[in-house]
């Protein structure tokens, strides 16, 4: 049972939790502070093992608030708890303090945070709600951070939800960053590796066909599947400097035409299914130039962290290479987020790109 306690109890709370550990071969520290705002509904779980996974790598101060889903009574629940990494392999002790809350008393959530932050540390704020529903604290929040990292796996429109990050990009001075965008780090770095050959970029650079394949196996805290393969392909047209036209879709598959130099092209979001592989993650990557040579990056469906990349020409096929993927596990998106300087240009140029497509298309 949860002992909770009053807000000006906090700090007494933190200390009596410590002393516990005092005699033991734990260790007090923090480099930054992370304040998450959620809701109280089947990814609150996730979210703490974001916590878990965070704290492996960098000892920090968590807050933590959680605000319930319907909201029809009004309270604020307190309580201090120490955090433990999820294998329990090292000696740190961070403290979470946690604020549950409801109705009229989230008001006052802002100013009860903003006492408990660690000065002279940055502050990274988890947004894990939609940002087009403009909720006023969390608005105010975002204010203390020094970078506040979205989740999109939340927007009920993703077109709504680049345009809200824009808007929020122009108003505030803290960087952003999105836990999907992050996810897709693997295999920008795989893609970068693989069109550093000349050959493989002219390739490219002629594409009339590409399609990003990725695994519409939905979960109850994933259900968002398109958003990976949508950034995807907006940060592929990016790159190659192409001009969006229209996109046309359907539940589970889009079609998104541009212009590049060498004439129309079509990015094609199609769906598969791999219970071996987490939900929205690429499953398969295909080009087709205007010479009829064809690209194709793709995962082992029995060892998804393999893919084989293979090159063809009308006159040549190339014997298939492979690589490996790192490991995905929950919260590896966020550090990868704690890792990153400033907001990349390239994501703000991607969010520019979908804000413009049907609203109606993706999620």
């Amino acid at each position: 049972m949860t002992d909770y306690i009053q807000p000006k109890e906090i700090e007494k709370a933190r200390e009596a939790l410590w002393k516990k550990y005092q005699g033991t071969s734990a260790v007090k520290a923090s480099l930054f502070n992370l304040v998450i705002y959620t809701k109280d509904n089947v990814r609150k779980i996730y979210f703490e093992k974001i916590a878990q996974q965070v704290i492996r790598k960098f000892p920090c101060r968590i807050i933590n608030i959680t605000e319930a889903e319907n909201g029809t009574e009004s309270y604020l629940r307190t309580f201090v708890s120490d955090l433990q990494p999820e294998n329990n392999t090292n000696s740190l002790f961070c403290d979470m303090t946690n604020f549950e809350v409801s109705g009229a008393s989230r008001n006052i959530i802002p100013s009860l945070v903003i006492r408990h932050i660690q000065e002279d540390l940055p502050t990274y704020f988890l947004w894990a709600d939609d940002p087009s529903k403009r909720d006023p604290i969390a608005i105010e929040l975002k204010d203390l951070a020094t970078r506040v990292v979205f989740d999109s796996e939340t927007a009920e429109s993703m077109t709504a939800f680049a345009k809200t990050l824009l808007e929020l990009h122009e108003k505030v001075e803290c960087d952003i960053g999105d836990l999907n965008w992050a996810r897709l780090a693997p295999w920008r770095g795989l893609f970068v590796q693989t069109f550093n050959d000349p050959e493989k970029l002219k390739s490219l650079r002629e594409s009339k066909d590409i399609r990003i394949t990725y695994n519409m196996v939905a979960t109850e805290q994933y259900c968002h599947t398109k958003i990976q393969a949508t950034y995807f392909g907006a940060w592929i047209a990016i790159k190659l400097g192409w001009s969006y036209e229209s996109s046309l879709g359907s539940k589970d598959e889009i079609s998104f035409k541009y212009k590049s130099e060498h004439g129309p092209v079509t990015i094609s979001i199609l769906a598969a299914k791999n219970d071996q592989v987490l939900p929205g993650r690429i499953l398969k990557f295909e080009s087709f130039s205007i010479h009829n040579e064809h690209l194709l990056l793709e995962k082992n469906r029995q060892n998804p962290l393999q893919v084989k990349i293979q090159h063809s020409t009308s006159s040549r096929c190339e014997m298939p290479v492979y690589y490996l993927l790192d490991k995905e596990t929950a919260g590896k998106s966020m550090i990868h987020e704690i890792y990153s300087q400033g907001t990349r240009g390239n994501f703000i140029d991607i969010l520019k790109l979908i804000s413009l497509y049907n609203s109606e298309t993706i999620c």
